[in-house]
């Protein structure tokens, strides 16, 4: 709840400065038309008169000094705006929690690959020390495949002793705020539960030996699916997805990720159809640098 209104905060701020910037340029091109335009001085015998002459402002309905009803227009205007700008965010707020996952997607990164094939990646502990498998992320599906992320900017501040558990699967801790902030923000979960359930799905899903091979290793498709399928009952052809990057050099794709399905009581589920495997089938299996 507290995510939501700082959220809603955001967006208020964000919509009245975007809407007041507007109202602001309008005001410094209208100023130019509520200056002087003609300044003209009659002289008689007696004295000195100076005739200014003030441009039609386009929101005024007469002619006059601009000052006090340009100041009561912007007041009207920001009150206005303000208005808008927060039934809009109240709109989007209520929108995001009226929708929530109605299934999940853990995200298993093949880190040799993800290493070789990401160059800005290769200073991170996931590949310095040697992790063949990492969670990249668990990610929330919404009904029409719709993605909301970003939903908050804080920091997950997960105990010491969270750390060293989630750190096993997800060791670099620049990573796991980012995927907090990005993807678990919009759970519905908090920073504890998201990363609590991230552990245990990964605890839970066993992966055969033969995707940490010492060596690069051609396999088909149906053989990773069939022993995936052997080692984790329950997980079924529809509940995994397999995905692959084509490296050059290389007449096979290389596989980059592995994701498993979940439904909202933490039992395998099939994928939504709006997500796919792109692999053939055959792939190259990286091994570990």
């Amino acid at each position: 709840m507290r995510d939501g209104y700082k959220n809603m905060q955001r967006l208020m701020r964000a919509c009245t400065r975007r809407m007041m910037g507007k109202i602001l340029r309008n005001e410094k091109s209208n100023a130019k038309l509520l200056m002087p335009m003609i300044d003209v001085t009659k002289t008689n015998s007696s004295r000195s008169v100076q005739v200014i002459v003030y441009a039609q402002h386009p929101l005024l309905t007469e002619t006059q000094s601009p000052t006090r009803k340009s100041l009561f227009t912007q007041m009207v205007m920001s009150l206005f705006v303000g208005t808008l700008c927060g039934l809009f965010s109240i709109t989007v707020y209520a929108d995001e929690t009226a929708n929530p996952p109605s299934s999940f997607t853990l995200i298993i990164r093949m880190t040799p690959a993800a290493c070789a094939l990401d160059p800005t990646l290769q200073k991170l502990r996931q590949c310095q020390d040697g992790f063949t498998l990492t969670i990249s992320s668990l990610q929330a599906e919404r009904i029409g495949g719709r993605r909301i992320e970003n939903c908050s900017r804080d920091q997950t501040n997960l105990s010491p002793l969270q750390e060293r558990v989630v750190e096993r699967v997800m060791p670099d801790k620049q990573l796991r705020e980012e995927d907090w902030q990005r993807n678990g923000s919009c759970t519905g979960m908090t920073p504890n539960v998201y990363f609590r359930t991230i552990a245990t799905y990964a605890q839970r899903l066993k992966i055969p030996s033969e995707l940490a091979s010492p060596r690069d290793t051609v396999l088909t498709k149906s053989h990773i699916i069939s022993k995936l399928q052997q080692l984790n009952p329950g997980l079924t052809e529809k509940s995994l997805l397999l995905r692959c990057t084509g490296e050059s050099g290389r007449e096979l794709p290389v596989l980059t990720e592995l994701r498993s399905c979940y439904n909202t009581q933490g039992q395998y589920d099939n994928c939504p159809a709006y997500l796919k495997s792109n692999c053939p089938s055959s792939v190259v299996i990286l091994a570990a640098p």
